[in-house]
């Protein structure tokens, strides 16, 4: 919930808004430039790579916390998947319910303006619902999408277990609840999934930085309303180049949060931080963006994203298979991060099952990409089957059980059973994306 002033006063917003990018330029304040991580007032903060998850900083990330107006995005993850699903479309034109109207929502909320006689489509209203951080803008996904807030919430949390998220649970769309419950960890885990399952909102929605409502197209019935001015409230999309998301959020049980991501030289990194507050000298607002620049500076300046090259697995053999062969690929993109000044001394070792009984399906895991630091494992990619291989007719598993006696002899391996494919949650998915 960002501070929001009603009528007549609520033009100051975007005048406040504008001031407080030019009188504190981000790309001004301290930077983390060098490998010593940095020190943040935060109560719990993590920086992590998008592609791998690697995580680079972390400072009491499992801590439970509201996250204000982080809850935002699962509000916008949830209407997304609506709209992937046909239950509604981008331009579908939308009339807001009274209880989103912004004089239905509590003092002090952060608004987009909803209210009567006014229509929008469903992009304006997720536009609304992130880059003006709206709670009427949230109450009215929740209407649209689940026809009230508590099946909403539901759907919420139901979402967030499907994800693999069990710290997550929410009661209402906005933030506003103090009962709503996040971890850092779990965030920036469903930020990477976020990314993957939605990676045009990055440009789409997360990185406007100015939006107008209601405009004359919005109004119906005579509203003379007149148009409304905001400007997005994560100052880094102005000064920290690279910068193409998250969203920020405040109540005074939480302090500022802020989730952030940017990217720079092939690599992405999400920041989060909670608990933020001021010190009397610089304002929460500003710290919070602060101590993200300061995250997202040690990252970039001390990490590096490679690429290893190794030699590829040729096919492998299937005993009493239709097919004698199948083909093996990396589940994910074969990446690592690492220090900046021990990315020569990584080695990538390939380790497959040579001897695998059909039948064998898409997916199967058949070996692994173990990626070494010295003496250090810091990162595993399953090899998987690239299509299916069913069983053979009778005469050839018969002659394969004959070879395969004759290999048990001489004590040659024995064949054995595909592994089942790599869990599929969106939490453990999330690095399948090249973002």
């Amino acid at each position: 919930m960002q501070q929001v002033f009603r009528q007549p006063a609520r033009f100051v917003l975007a005048l406040t808004l504008c001031g407080v990018c030019s009188v504190f330029p981000i790309a001004a304040l301290t930077s983390s430039a060098t490998g010593q991580a940095p020190k943040l007032s935060a109560a719990s903060a993590i920086l992590m790579e998008a592609q791998t998850g690697k995580v680079l900083y972390a400072l009491h990330p499992d801590i439970p916390f509201p996250p204000a107006s982080l809850t935002k995005m699962m509000t916008l993850e949830l209407a997304l998947d609506a709209i992937e699903n046909g239950k509604l479309r981008w331009n579908q034109e939308v009339v807001p319910v009274k209880p989103a109207w912004d004089t239905s929502m509590p003092p002090r909320s952060s608004l987009m303006f909803l209210g009567p006689n006014q229509r929008l489509t469903v992009r304006t209203l997720l536009t609304g619902l992130i880059v003006d951080s709206g709670n009427d803008a949230a109450y009215e996904v929740a209407y649209l999408v689940a026809g009230s807030v508590p099946a909403f919430a539901k759907m919420m949390n139901e979402q967030a277990k499907s994800m693999g998220f069990p710290e997550m649970h929410f009661v209402e769309p906005s933030g506003l609840s103090s009962k709503n419950r996040i971890t850092a960890k779990e965030y920036a885990q469903f930020c990477r999934a976020f990314i993957r399952l939605h990676p045009d909102s990055l440009a789409n929605i997360f990185a406007v930085k100015k939006f107008t409502y209601p405009k004359p197209k919005n109004l119906t019935n005579g509203s003379k309303a007149k148009p409304i001015v905001q400007y997005n409230r994560n100052l880094l999309l102005w000064d920290y180049p690279g910068t193409d998301g998250f969203k920020t959020g405040y109540i005074d049980q939480s302090g500022y949060n802020m989730a952030v991501t940017a990217k720079r030289n092939g690599m992405r990194l999400i920041a989060v931080v909670l608990g933020v507050h001021g010190d009397g000298k610089i304002s929460g607002i500003h710290l919070r963006a602060q101590e993200e620049e300061r995250l997202l500076g040690y990252g970039f300046s001390n990490y590096t994203k490679v690429l290893p090259i190794y030699s590829k697995p040729g096919p492998i053999r299937i005993w009493k298979g239709a097919s004698p062969f199948v083909t093996v690929e990396p589940y994910r993109t074969p990446a690592v991060v690492v220090p900046k000044s021990e990315k020569d001394k990584l080695k990538v070792t390939v380790e497959v099952d040579r001897n695998v009984l059909a039948p064998v399906y898409t997916g199967d895991t058949l070996g692994k990409l173990v990626f070494m630091l010295g003496n250090k494992k810091v990162r595993e990619i399953p090899l998987v089957a690239q299509s299916n291989v069913a069983r053979s007719g009778l005469p050839k598993r018969v002659f394969d059980s004959i070879v395969l006696f004759a290999r048990g002899v001489f004590g040659l391996p024995a064949a054995k059973a595909a592994s089942p494919p790599p869990p599929a949650s969106a939490s453990a998915l999330a690095g399948a994306a090249a973002s």
